[in-house]
């Protein structure tokens, strides 16, 4: 009986370490309305991050998300985006905004939606948006890099199309 006792604490800490080793964060966007906005109206960038780890929370201070839209028919607004409890704009170029989960605890095998605002500011397109997952050191303000163990790098970039018309 000690014996089945000890092989499941020894299956249980293997487990746990395969899977402490194995954390994945991973993005993906899509441009509301089918991509679609009128020149000087605005259209919303659904960002999704998911933390695809059974167990480990992805810590606060730890994702920095960076979206960068074609600066010749959209412009990132200055207001109007819907960010999780938790979540900062680190910076807004216009062309490019920079999120971090600042203060948001991404608990195991669950995600953030944010909604990004973007103004068409001339007909063109369709043209491509890009948005990036990069990690940081989990410390304020979570500027210097990081990273995060076991993550797969090919799921961490993402892109959607958008087109301005009159």
């Amino acid at each position: 009986m000690n014996n089945k006792r000890i092989m499941l604490a020894i299956l249980t800490s293997v487990m746990l370490s395969i899977s402490a080793t194995a954390q994945n964060a991973l993005i993906n966007i899509l441009t509301e309305n089918t991509g679609i906005v009128k020149k000087g109206s605005v259209v919303y960038l659904k960002i999704t991050i998911n933390n695809t780890d059974p167990l480990m929370p992805i810590g606060i201070y730890k994702i920095k998300t960076q979206i960068s839209v074609p600066g010749l028919i959209l412009n990132v607004a200055d207001t109007g985006h819907v960010l999780p409890t938790g979540w900062e704009i680190v910076s807004n170029t216009g062309t490019g905004i920079m999120l971090s989960n600042g203060g948001d605890l991404i608990e195991a095998n669950s995600s953030r939606t944010i909604r990004i605002a973007l103004t068409g500011i001339q007909t063109g397109g369709p043209s491509t948006i890009s948005g990036q997952l990069s990690f940081s050191n989990g410390k304020a303000p979570g500027s210097a890099p990081g990273a995060l163990s076991g993550d797969n790098p090919a799921d961490n970039y993402s892109t959607s199309t958008c087109k301005v018309i009159r």
